[in-house]
């Protein structure tokens, strides 16, 4: 009995605990939640993915609203006055106008008075008056007017909506992922606590053993149990971290009737399997990234689409520099019969005016293109002082992942090495020549090396998502 418990001490021993490094034994109730699934949730349900869906059609009914200084306006106003028993006048005024391009406005009207007392530029003939008109700006608000600077600056908006979308998805999904890697870290550490609290339960219960049958002395049973608390210690924390991280996980994990989703313990992250070994990243690469972040980025083309927005508006406050003068001409005719005998527009039956006005010093139309002027610079600013700080920011994004790579490949072989130091002094142990205190030391340098090259590879995906969310395209 006494050498079948020694037997297994020793299997125990040789074993050391999982490697972590191999695949996990799987509990068949729980379920996986890979990245790209977890990606597509957070885009599909997120409140703030659904918000950044909104912009589209705001931008919609902002074009609509635009478009709507086009509609055509129908105008009836009746006024009349009865005293006495008498019909002092009836006034009948009705009217349809339709705004087209260049602030042209064309009209046609039907007008009918009646009554015992009308002015006399105020009478019409006994079955009303119809008349067809235009009014046409000759100076100010030809090349631009406030309609059609909103239906331009709309129309730029739409086109804007859209990467202002992405701008809102690209932070959205860069801190989901970071929240991602977080919790698959925190399972992976727990796991490797947890396998290696489960071997230090069997160590410190074939210790105790043998022991008993004075195949070890006192002090080992002590060094085991110490061991074993130590692990039980960091099996605490890491599983208060994984919960911790699922709590933050659950922030990013919504059900499609708009309520959050409470945070499911069954669910587990799917290993992360990005190969390490894989070639270096070329150096060469960085130009290409930097060059599709300046063609590309959504918050660099917001900023342009801002800027002519900003032209337009410029234009409009050009006009405002001019004075005003509108010319109106209506054709009028009894029955809506516009037939001339004389074919002359200006020789019969018409209406026609002019109207000009000039402030004397401009000050307001100064001052306001003046200010146009200034946001357009700053505008330019921005754009100079954004562009360089998302290259800069990739540039630091780039070098890291290199020199994660870099690492984890030489931690790679870190781990491998403490392994063999593991393994040789467990058999040192088993020939009667080490200790146990010395087969625990080298046991907490290779687990803490398997915690650490799980810090390195959460920590490489990270900045992956970094580097895709400098470029712009962390949805794509």
């Amino acid at each position: 009995m006494r050498s079948k418990l020694i037997g297994i001490f020793l299997c125990v021993i040789n074993f050391g605990f999982i490697d972590i490094l191999g695949a996990h034994p799987v509990d068949s109730t729980l379920k996986t939640l890979s990245v790209s699934e977890f990606i597509e949730v957070v885009k599909k349900y997120h409140p703030v993915a659904k918000q950044s869906q909104l912009i589209p059609e705001q931008a919609k009914a902002e074009l609509l609203i635009a478009r709507g200084g086009w509609d055509p306006t129908i105008y009836s106003t009746y006024d009349s006055k009865t005293y006495d028993g008498a019909n002092y006048y009836s006034y009948f005024e009705n009217k349809i106008s339709v705004p087209v391009w260049y602030g042209i406005e064309i009209s046609a009207g039907y007008d009918l008075v009646y009554g015992r007392n009308i002015n006399n530029e105020s009478k019409l003939p006994k079955d009303g008056l119809g008349y067809l008109g235009i009014s046409v700006p000759l100076l100010k608000n030809m090349l631009m007017d406030k309609q059609r600077a909103a239906l331009r600056k709309a129309q730029i908006f739409r086109e804007a909506s859209e990467q202002q979308r992405l701008m809102i998805l690209n932070d959205l999904l860069l801190d989901a992922l970071k929240a991602y890697y977080n919790w698959s870290y925190a399972y992976n550490e727990y796991q490797i606590y947890k396998d290696a609290t489960a071997v230090a339960v069997v160590r410190f219960n074939a210790t105790v053993q043998s022991n008993l049958f004075g195949d070890r002395a006192a002090i080992d049973t002590t060094e085991a149990l110490t061991q074993l608390q130590n692990r039980q210690f960091q099996l605490n924390d890491a599983r208060l971290l994984f919960l911790n991280s699922g709590v933050e996980i659950s922030n990013f994990l919504w059900l499609d009737n708009d309520q959050p989703r409470a945070f499911d313990t069954t669910i587990i992250p799917a290993p992360l399997n990005t190969e390490f070994t894989q070639p270096e990243i070329q150096l060469n690469k960085i130009d290409e990234l930097a060059f599709q972040l300046r063609q590309t980025h959504p918050e660099l083309l917001n900023y342009n689409f801002k800027l002519r927005q900003l032209d337009i508006e410029g234009k409009l406050k050009i006009e405002n520099l001019k004075p005003t003068l509108n010319a109106k001409y209506n054709v009028l005719s009894e029955r809506f019969n516009f037939q001339s005998n004389t074919g002359i527009l200006f020789t019969n039956n018409y209406k026609f005016g002019l109207n000009f006005s000039m402030p004397l010093g401009f000050m307001q139309g100064r001052g306001a293109l003046r200010l146009t002027k200034i946001e357009i610079q700053n505008t330019k600013y921005a754009i100079d002082f954004k562009q360089q700080e998302l290259t800069n920011k990739l540039k630091t994004y780039f070098n890291e992942l290199i020199n994660l790579q870099q690492q984890t490949r030489l931690y790679q072989q870190t781990v491998a090495g403490y392994k063999t130091l593991f393994d040789g002094e467990t058999t040192r142990f088993n020939n009667g020549e080490s200790s146990l205190f010395l087969v625990n030391a080298r046991e907490n340098r290779y687990l803490d090396s398997q915690v650490k090259l799980r810090e390195l590879q959460a920590k490489y995906f990270k900045t992956e998502a970094g580097l895709k969310w400098a470029v712009g395209n962390i949805s794509k």
